[in-house]
């Protein structure tokens, strides 16, 4: 009779497992599509906008976290769901800052929705959760590879609640059957989103960068331009120009003129900051957004990059040195003026430069006809 009814009792597991595993599964992939697509495309900008993103983060990982809970699989008063595997994705890829208040909503929620002592006990376990998870990351995220990372945020997740089970029931084959289910589905969904997640980056890299110099393309320039737009934010626009590029692919050929251009975007990196992006937009021409109200720092910026790659010893493909420069034009953002205007009046002060001379940085001011 025993027999049978742990049979009945492993039967049922399994049916109910199965239903909340679909369900949890397309819950975390559509918050896995998202804060993919949010690290993809960069971390807030500092300020209003940063409150604004973690709010609104926190927001959708705790709806994600409701429907989960909603869908979860209830075994002799304790409460199975996905919701531990959401909380290691959000603290390998996201900010502590959304991750912890996130696991402590959803614990305090949790224990409203029942208050006994299993809500009780998620709430410790969540606090427990929200104050070393984040600890965890940081610990083994130069230690371990991605997967592996995962695979052990999602094994530290689930202990609190395999050892919950274990306290609570008593018949230990069951306990072993669910803890073996759980581990069994999170691992198995740990591998399934890190794959889409690596695939998905791949295609998103491939639409946003570069192919030759791997900067931001200007399909993500003109997309960042309209972002920077809407937040109504003083920004300075610079557009880089190759002096003498075409001469340069004449006389080298443009498998020289690839390499120089590979080896400016690895000058442009080695001087980007937080507030600082480069974009290749055309052949040999470059775009600058720097995000700053202080617009001679802006202007200082410039000056030591143009003098910077002035400096530069550039090498050809069979190692050669040589010597090229930039002309820049600039522009600093008005009041009342959108960003394709501003763009514009940077572009007149790189014909500028060019016009006079090259190898300088023109900045379009009120003084010029620009």
């Amino acid at each position: 009779m025993q027999e049978k009814n742990n049979l009945f009792l492993l039967r049922y597991v399994c049916k109910e497992c199965a239903m909340v595993s679909l369900l949890a599964n397309i819950g975390i992939m559509f918050f896995a599509v998202y804060f993919y697509l949010r690290s993809s495309f960069g971390s807030p900008n500092q300020g209003n906008e940063t409150i604004a993103y973690f709010i609104k983060s926190i927001l959708l990982e705790v709806l994600v976290g409701i429907v989960l809970l909603s869908f979860s699989t209830v075994i002799l008063g304790i409460r199975y769901d996905f919701r531990f595997l959401m909380f290691c994705f959000s603290a390998k890829y996201l900010d502590w800052k959304i991750t912890s208040p996130t696991i402590l909503l959803l614990g305090i929620l949790r224990f409203v929705w029942g208050n006994n002592d299993i809500a009780q006990s998620n709430l410790i376990i969540s606090i427990l959760l929200a104050v070393t998870l984040p600890l965890l990351v940081r610990y083994i995220e130069h230690r371990l590879n991605e997967l592996p990372q995962l695979l052990v945020l999602v094994t530290y997740a689930l202990l609190p609640t395999v050892v919950l089970t274990n306290h609570m029931i008593a018949d230990k084959s069951l306990v072993l059957l669910i803890s073996t289910i759980l581990f069994m589905f999170g691992y198995a969904a740990t591998f399934i989103i890190h794959y889409f997640i690596t695939d998905l980056y791949r295609l998103i890299l491939s639409a946003s960068t570069d192919h030759l110099t791997a900067l931001k393309n200007v399909r993500t320039f003109n997309n960042e331009l309209m972002d920077v737009e809407r937040e109504k934010k003083p920004v300075t626009l610079a557009v880089v120009d190759i002096d003498y590029f075409k001469d340069y692919n004449d006389s080298f050929g443009h498998d020289n003129g690839d390499l120089l251009l590979k080896q400016m975007a690895q000058v442009f990196n080695e001087l980007s900051a937080f507030d600082t992006d480069f974009y290749r937009i055309g052949g040999e021409e470059f775009a600058v957004i720097i995000d700053t109200s202080n617009q001679r720092d802006a202007e200082a910026f410039i000056h030591d990059l143009q003098e910077i790659v002035a400096h530069r010893r550039f090498r050809t493909t069979s190692g050669d040195p040589v010597s090229v420069t930039i002309s820049v034009g600039v522009a600093h953002s008005r009041t009342g003026e959108t960003l394709k205007r501003t763009l514009k009046r940077a572009d007149v002060a790189l014909y500028q430069a060019k016009k006079s001379g090259r190898n300088q940085v023109i900045v379009c001011n009120s003084s010029r006809n620009c």
